[in-house]
């Protein structure tokens, strides 16, 4: 299995979660769950400094409470939000007196940019808090709608971090933003400020482990606000500068609440229903440790933000991040005895002596950049240099020459005489990113954030992004209602919980999907009631949908509507039930921050939003299924319980399609055509006749149909969820030449036709073989492209 990390060798450093930040911004890469896995480890050793390691390092009962620290009661959220609000007014005003006046755009870019690791996915740690198994409860629900607030669930781009991407572009530091692997590789952005989100993003993809610290995190980050950067230099942004992309505790103008007092209730919810000491305790550690971490985050970028007034700041700076390139074309020339490269080389030493001998060289005319040969010749138009640097760069080599006569500059000291500005500079270096310079260790640094770095593992260490390959049939296919050798009953309660400690239920999923989907496309063209064989660009597929309604409609109205025996109808609405009570459980993917707010996932994550009463218990569909059981006498276990796996009364054939749902759901990337058509036959599968025939069956028993009714009203195909489905499938289309280039519309239409029928796949001995045959070459093609590489 692949990792981040396993051919750098590095010492675990800061830098590690610039790889970490990246791989959990993934919705498909696998943290694995042991607690021996490095990034699960990087996680809980974070934590475990104020006592919350996580629920493999942390008493339980009584002891949880007695190692929690001092302060608050769990239940005084109060004190708790008045702390984090105290803290932040305290060290908005400490930015602002060191600020001061001065050359307020550039330091409006530069805090921008440091804000923007944790800005452009603010709320996203809540991101996979609720899931198909769990959203029954009010703290569930209570996170889901906070998080829906944070996407601007019903629009595309509307998130918090869409944004303060906005924001950034208005202020000239867009492009740094415009992917994650962009922003990560910035050389802009400290390293430093990598390391809280990374780990939130991390705790995110572990709701398992983590739930307690994520919702103590959350409120936390919410009571802080503005973070104190941003909130010193407010009068400096942008006008109309939106407060949803700058403080995460805001609400939007249409909610009932802020986000705060959302967070606020959430917390409240769980701590009620919170069943040990344990976890409240946890709770209210990973309040404190967001505050310690956004503490310790606020003074070193204080320190480094106020060095940038050195005018040698820029500069060094420059110098730090081109110097392993600069080496191999410098060897021979020399600055004042020795090669260039060399200097380079040694960087370790600090500023003073290098940046004193190439002021005293003959490239540099103090005070006079354009009389300067290194700006006149080596790297003007004609010069060996041209197009090295960058605009920006040769603004900051012009800036450091125009700045040589003043007092206290590198020609006025000795190269043996450090002064106090280059000694924290040299310290300062040391947090730079240097993307092609292997890392030393953090012992090196002088200050190790209290010893963390040099003890924790690399917190991407173990972490796999990607799709797995696809196993041979005879490791992970579903055979005899099996996936893998597990039961579809393991399968299920280990999916809904993301129980995967080792990643094979990882690689499972994906060989289960594979190979429905690929007994779905047997004989595709053959099946009736099938997408069309082409999409049409002009028309879209609404004139398809309404078709296909009134065909639906019509087939009630022409026939007859059989009324099953009483214990048909409530055998077959039991059998139901592993896949009513996951209710959305094929859009679980969306519910990824960067799904849920893009032009073709906020449609699905709308859908998923509904699905689940839009955070309301009185309309939350698998409580309603619930009831409907109930009338029957049927009382079942939590969904996402063993004991609900376990159930007698259900069949093993009823956790198949489950399955597949909770399977194809852990690729919303890699599956996005299949599951957009998987989508499409879900919605309208049973609107217009399927819907109503089951209402009559009811209605004859006398049982209550609010779950085919609203069902049969929300999945509409004018302005509910089957039209949204379309529109989701309509844009995704469209947007593909501009994504994968032209060519490519068929190929992707074809998987959305397959997903669309995978709902009801062809079941026949000659649709497996085909199946079966479909992954083995797969897999013979995977091997034997593998032993290429």
């Amino acid at each position: 299995m692949n990792t981040l990390t396993e051919s750098s060798g590095a010492t675990p450093g800061i830098e590690e979660y610039r790889r970490l930040y990246l791989a959990a911004l993934d919705p498909e890469a696998w943290f694995g769950t042991d607690p021996a896995d490095a990034g699960f480890r990087a996680i809980r050793a974070a934590l475990s400094h104020v006592g919350a390691g996580g629920p493999d390092d942390t008493p339980s009962g009584e002891d949880a409470a007695a190692h929690a620290e001092p302060g608050p009661a769990p239940t005084d959220l109060a004190a708790l939000i008045s702390a984090a609000r105290e803290w932040s007014a305290t060290t908005t005003e400490r930015y602002r007196r060191a600020f001061g006046t001065g050359d307020r755009a550039t330091l409006v870019q530069r805090v921008l940019l440091d804000c923007a690791p944790l800005n452009l996915n603010a709320g996203a740690w809540l991101q996979w808090l609720s899931s198909a198994g769990n959203a029954e409860t009010e703290a569930v629900l209570r996170v889901l709608a906070l998080y829906a607030s944070d996407v601007g669930v019903g629009r595309a781009d509307a998130s918090r971090g869409d944004m303060y991407r906005e924001l950034m572009r208005r202020h000239g530091v867009e492009d740094a933003a415009t992917t994650p692997i962009r922003l990560a590789t910035s050389d802009r952005v400290a390293s430093e400020s990598f390391r809280l989100p990374a780990l939130l993003l991390g705790m995110s993809r572990r709701p398992d482990a983590f739930r307690a610290e994520i919702l103590g995190a959350d409120l936390c980050l919410r009571a802080v606000g503005c973070l104190p950067p941003i909130a010193a230099v407010s009068g400096d942004l942008a006008v109309h500068a939106d407060p949803l992309a700058l403080d995460v505790g805001s609400g939007r103008p249409e909610d009932d609440a802020s986000a705060l007092e959302r967070s606020s209730a959430a917390a409240e919810a769980f701590l009620s229903e919170a069943e040990t000491p344990a976890q409240a305790a946890r709770f209210r550690n990973g309040f404190h440790w967001a505050l310690a971490e956004l503490s310790e985050w606020c003074d070193r970028l204080l320190g480094e933000l106020t060095l940038t007034h050195h005018p040698d700041y820029d500069m060094w700076r420059l110098i730090c991040t081109r110097a392993r390139q600069a080496a191999v074309y410098h060897r021979e020339f020399y600055l004042e005895g020795l090669p260039l490269s060399e200097w380079f080389q040694n960087l370790d030493a600090g500023p003073t002596a290098f940046l004193g001998a190439l002021a005293r060289s003959h490239l540099v005319k103090p005070g006079r950049p354009d009389a300067s040969p290194l700006i006149r010749g080596l790297i003007g138009e004609k010069g060996p240099m041209f197009r090295v640097f960058t605009d920006t760069d040769v603004v900051v080599i012009r800036a450091w020459i125009e700045s040589l006569p003043d007092p206290g500059s590198v020609l006025h000291r000795s190269p043996d005489e450090e002064p106090p500005e280059h000694a924290e500079l040299r310290e300062a270096q040391h947090g730079w990113y240097r993307p092609d310079e292997p890392r030393r260790a953090e012992a090196e640094r002088g200050a190790d954030r209290r010893g963390r770095e040099a003890n924790e593992p690399s917190p991407a260490a173990a972490v796999s992004a990607g799709p797995p390959p696809v196993p041979s049939p005879s490791g992970g296919v579903p055979v005899s209602g099996t996936i893998g050798g597990r039961s579809l009953r393991d399968a299920y309660h280990a999916l809904l919980n993301r129980e995967d400690p080792t990643g094979n239920l990882r690689d499972l999923a994906y060989a289960y999907a594979t190979r429905w989907l690929a007994r779905s496309r047997y004989r595709l063209a053959h099946a009736p009631n099938q997408l069309p064989h082409r999409w049409d660009r002009e028309q879209g597929l609404r004139t398809w949908l309404g078709d296909q309604h009134a065909r639906h409609g019509a087939e009630y109205d022409d026939g007859e509507t059989p009324i099953p025996a009483r214990e048909d109808l409530i055998d077959s609405t039991l059998q139901l039930a592993p896949l009513i009570l996951i209710d959305g459980g094929w859009l679980q993917g969306f519910t990824d921050y960067d799904h849920a707010s893009s032009g073709v996932g906020h449609f699905l994550f709308q859908t998923y939003w509904d699905e689940l009463g839009n955070g309301e218990i009185r309309l939350n569909h698998p409580l309603i299924y619930r009831n409907l059981l109930r009338e029957m006498d049927i009382e079942l276990p939590p969904t996402s319980s063993r004991e609900f796996a376990d159930w007698p009364g259900f069949h093993d054939a009823s956790f198949a399609l489950p399955v597949y749902w909770l399977c194809i759901s852990r690729f919303p990337r890699t599956f996005m055509p299949e599951i957009l058509g998987l989508n499409l036959a879900m919605e309208l599968s049973g609107v217009g006749g399927g819907y109503r025939s089951g209402r009559v069956a009811l209605q004859h028993y006398g049982y209550s149909t609010q779950f085919v009714d609203l069902h049969n009203t929300i999945d509409n195909v004018s302005t509910g969820h089957s039209a949204w489905a379309i529109d989701a499938i309509d844009n995704y289309m469209a947007y593909l030449p501009t994504v994968v280039g032209p060519g490519k519309e068929p190929e992707m239409w074809d998987r959305i036709r397959v997903g669309h029928r995978s709902l009801t796949p062809p079941t026949t001995l000659m649709a497996r073989v085909y199946a079966s045959g479909v992954v083995t070459t797969a897999s013979a093609r995977g091997r034997l492209l593998g032993s290429r590489s």
